[in-house]
């Protein structure tokens, strides 16, 4: 079990340095995209996270070839 002081700790971390990226999808869409997701033993959260590395690492590629 987390102490309420490592808890608060962690919230205190994530505050400074993590971050939030959103977008608005049709109900319908957002519903599939996570039966997607779930059917294929992941969740929306972990597929935008490694599309958005997967983003970034390209783009520093690009960059390299500069």
């Amino acid at each position: 079990m987390v102490s309420e002081k490592k808890k608060l700790s962690n919230r205190k971390w994530d505050k400074e340095n993590m971050s939030n990226v959103s977008c608005n999808l049709r109900k319908a869409d957002a519903d599939l995209f996570r039966k997607i997701c779930y059917d294929n033993g992941t969740t929306p959260a972990q597929h935008l996270k490694r599309h958005i590395m997967e983003v970034i690492d390209k783009y520093y590629e690009k960059s390299d070839d500069k």
